[in-house]
């Protein structure tokens, strides 16, 4: 066994050796073989990466492949013969490679005809130059659009075809396009949002699961403002966010110095870089403009628009293909976002406190950073009040009982102490039953306790 392979057996795998695998099997199988695309760039940047993207020119690439995930153990490779592709994951590395190849478009499709083509063809059709770069498995650089490297330095996204003509073919590069000046702060060219522009409108020919993955990826970002202003400056918001193009222009006033759209940039980018708080972030103030109304004084209010904007999330995220479990996280915090900017702790009681806490459940640390995201794009960014907040929190549920709080009396257990059948009643009575614990009266899990209550309130069990 080579040396180098018995050393990755003892010590996790670094890009290095995968190199090396990939070296070794281009070596044996003989395939012309190069680095290409994203990982090329963010080398050249000094940015640590595990996908790694081959091109091969005149065959397909599977046996480089097959040979890489034989030496380290790991699943042989997928097929995706229609484009020519195939990909192994291990050890947190993806390796995805593809035959170099040309590629024409029906214009009501994004599903191109694929041919097999030269390198240089194959470098011609990627979506930005910067992306365009090659390099051989020796380090050296191959920038065969001539502007790669120069736009790298420069920190430009700029097409290797005319902006138009690059969109046009595949729209998506349009949204990795505003994903990339999210990613990397890079500038647009001239003439590149006027181009997306011009073809926002072939968005529909896209499938939503690849949109709604460059969204999450622009959420994810660390400047995820910077691609949705590209996505609004290319008319894109309009189209698939019509809810959040909706915000810009909505004054607020009051503790607000931006409108919705900005002021919700703003705290996009003080969020944490979590997908669940940075959608509820995005969405938080997704119900003021339907709420929006100015008072006879001047003064502009948004009555409910926590919970009108859980409504729409709700319709936004399912049309967008999010998990149910997500869009159940992201529209609980958005129908809470404000309560932790409200608290005031004289104002709050204990049983207040333990109530949000109930409500929170296990998302209480995404409220708390939703919030003070909220805060710090206002004209008071202080979060010394929601810093107090999660102090209280922690110390009135240091063992986790109001959490996740269960019902002190089970269904069954209610109705045999009332003698009665199923019925609405039995949830009241629950419901009864977890303020009393929320209140401090009844200790939580303490079955006796809740027992004992009931039976001093038997009115309950009459009441309709």
């Amino acid at each position: 066994m080579p040396e180098r392979v018995r050393a990755v057996l003892i010590r996790p795998l670094q890009i290095d050796d995968i190199l090396d695998a990939v070296t070794d099997a281009v070596r044996v199988t003989g395939i012309e073989t190069y680095l290409v695309g994203g990982f090329v760039r963010d080398r050249l940047l000094g940015r640590a990466g595990k996908d790694l993207d081959l091109v091969t020119v005149g065959v397909e690439g599977i046996p480089v492949l097959d040979r890489v995930a034989r030496q380290f153990g790991w699943p042989p490779p997928q097929r995706f013969d229609r484009f020519g592709t195939g990909q192994i994951r291990g050890d947190g590395f993806v390796l995805e490679v593809v035959r170099a190849r040309s590629e024409e478009y029906d214009p009501e499709s994004r599903k191109p005809d694929v041919k097999p083509g030269t390198l240089a063809e194959d470098v011609w059709r990627r979506d930005f130059t910067v992306n365009a770069l090659c390099q051989t498995l020796d380090g050296h650089v191959l920038d065969i659009t001539g502007r790669g490297l120069d736009d790298l330095r420069a920190g430009i996204l700029r097409t290797p075809l005319e902006p138009g003509d690059t969109f046009a073919e595949d729209p998506l590069r349009m949204f990795r396009g505003a994903r990339f000046v999210a990613q990397l702060d890079f500038a647009l060219a001239a003439g590149i949002i006027e181009a997306m522009r011009g073809q926002a409108h072939r968005v529909g020919i896209l499938s939503v699961e690849r949109v709604s993955e460059e969204l999450r990826r622009i959420l994810t970002a660390p400047h995820p403002s910077f691609g949705f202003h590209v996505l609004r400056d290319g008319g894109l918001l309009d189209v698939v966010l019509p809810e959040v193009s909706a915000m810009i222009g909505v004054e607020q006033g009051g503790y607000h110095i931006y409108d919705v759209f900005d002021h919700t940039m703003q705290a996009l980018d003080k969020a944490p870089a979590d997908l669940i708080t940075r959608a509820a972030v995005l969405l938080h103030d997704v119900g003021k403009p339907p709420t929006h109304a100015v008072t006879s004084d001047g003064r502009h209010t948004f009555y409910d628009h926590p919970q009108v904007g859980a409504r729409i999330t709700r319709e936004l995220l399912t049309q967008l293909r999010f998990s149910n479990d997500e869009i159940a996280a992201v529209c609980r915090l958005v129908s809470l976002h404000l309560r932790p900017i409200q608290y005031d702790e004289a104002a709050f009681s204990d049983a207040a406190v333990r109530r949000l806490i109930r409500d929170a459940g296990d998302l209480r640390t995404e409220m708390l950073d939703v919030a003070r995201a909220d805060t710090r794009a206002s004209s008071f960014p202080t979060t010394q009040g929601i810093d107090d907040l999660e102090a209280r929190m922690a110390r009135l549920d240091a063992g986790g009982e109001v959490s996740h709080l269960r019902d002190p009396l089970t269904g069954e257990e209610i109705m045999e102490m009332a003698g009665r059948g199923p019925g609405p009643w039995v949830g009241r009575i629950k419901r009864a039953l977890q303020d009393a614990v929320l209140e401090g009266t009844i200790p939580p899990g303490d079955n006796g306790s809740a027992r004992h209550w009931l039976e001093s309130h038997r009115e309950l069990f009459t009441a309709e």
